[in-house]
């Protein structure tokens, strides 16, 4: 048997041409015609995207070259009513994207992602439809620091990271099987800290591309909510516990562990969308590792303090199904904090719901969330909840 190495692997992977994923698009294309004539409303989406790296902290080291250039293949599925989620949301467009990127430079090399997204219809005429498209998946970045070999590629420690995507477009319609697609994008990568360094990589940019549905949906087919959009109780409660592990204070150092905890209370403006206020806490054992090595403060209990932090904060909450996306916005509070990097945060979660308590208004949840001051990430955390509702 014979095996090849991680590096010739995704060294090759990097010659990867716009010839090969067009072929790879081809592919999935003719596989999907090739299926049941009755899966309407599923597409495929090959776009382009040119943009270039904001250099957003003057601690990166690297010189942000004058170009990226990417390619992405979408799978799509619009939805059309089968569940009153789908009606109450304008029926949105789920899909899963693979990227490619080239970051525009031998030292910042090419990221390959993965990410499940959903768009959200922001308005639909009859030729024209905008959305505004949020993503969150796995990319693989092949170039990252190096002390020895890429020591000015500071950005990223890692190869693994998260991706998260962000996009405002426009479709035209050609036909009923053909749509031109085009807005501006976001693309973030980042490792939230778990292996130094990760300011992260920002790429912002513009996209055009064109979708295929080779069984479109017709007008008729759309079917209306079966019940209003109206909460059957505006107020409720929810707890929330979740851990991180984030790398201190060099490269190649140990990874401490980061414990949250929040409780909040809940409006639902409707059955799709709520608010949240609440307190949040933290404790950051390396933070109290580092103050206790170094006798900054004396006494485990001013450690303690000094590692600790915590947070007001107001959220938004957008429901798909089972599924939801939160929007997060904090502040710190009470003075005691050690090394607070900004004093507000933000934060984007996905979460999954599971089903009610039987004769409860209870469920519970788990998810994954992305911390970040400003746009650079202090840590990616998995959680659990508790929501009454």
């Amino acid at each position: 048997m014979t095996f090849t190495k991680p590096s010739t692997l995704f060294g090759n992977m990097t010659r990867i041409s716009w010839t090969d994923l067009f072929l790879v698009f081809i592919g999935l294309t003719l596989s999907l015609s090739l299926q049941g004539q009755t899966r309407k409303g599923i597409g495929l989406t090959l776009a382009n995207h040119t943009g270039v790296i904001l250099k957003h902290s003057d601690e990166l080291t690297f010189t942000p070259p004058p170009i990226t250039t990417g390619l992405e293949a979408s799978f799509t599925y619009q939805t059309y009513g089968k569940q009153d989620w789908q009606a109450w949301n304008r029926y949105p467009i789920l899909g899963i994207n693979a990227l490619w990127m080239n970051l525009g430079s031998e030292q910042l090399g090419h990221a390959f992602g993965v990410y499940p997204f959903v768009d959200v219809p922001l308005f639909v005429r009859e030729s024209w439809s905008a959305y505004f498209q949020v993503g969150s998946g796995l990319a693989w970045l092949t170039r990252h620091f190096d002390r020895i070999r890429n020591p000015l590629h500071n950005a990223i420690g890692s190869h693994l990271n998260n991706t998260a995507a962000f996009r405002f477009h426009a479709d035209y319609l050609v036909n009923p099987h053909w749509r031109i697609t085009g807005g501006v994008s976001f693309t973030h990568f980042s490792n939230g800290q778990a292996q130094t360094p990760n300011y992260g990589i920002n790429v912002v940019g513009g996209m055009v591309g064109a979708r295929w549905i080779p069984h479109p949906l017709t007008r008729e087919d759309y079917i209306p909510a079966s019940e209003p959009n109206i909460p059957l109780r505006r107020w409720g409660f929810s707890t929330h516990s979740g851990i991180a592990f984030r790398e201190y204070f060099a490269f190649g150092g140990p990874r401490y562990p980061i414990y949250i905890a929040s409780m909040s209370g809940l409006y639902q403006l409707s059955r799709i969308n709520r608010l949240y206020a609440g307190l949040e806490y933290e404790f950051n054992k390396g933070i109290y590792t580092f103050s206790k090595l170094n006798w900054q403060f004396e006494g485990d209990n001013a450690r303690r303090w000094a590692a600790s932090r915590l947070m007001v904060f107001v959220a938004d909450e957008f429901m798909f199904g089972n599924w939801s996306v939160m929007v997060q916005m904090g502040t710190y509070v009470g003075g005691f904090g050690f090394l607070i990097p900004f004093p507000v945060y933000n934060k984007l979660a996905l979460r999954y719901y599971l089903p009610y308590i039987p004769r409860t208004h209870a469920r519970f949840y788990g998810g994954l969330t992305l911390k970040s001051h400003i746009i650079t990430a202090e840590y990616i955390s998995l959680g659990l909840g508790l929501t009454f509702d």
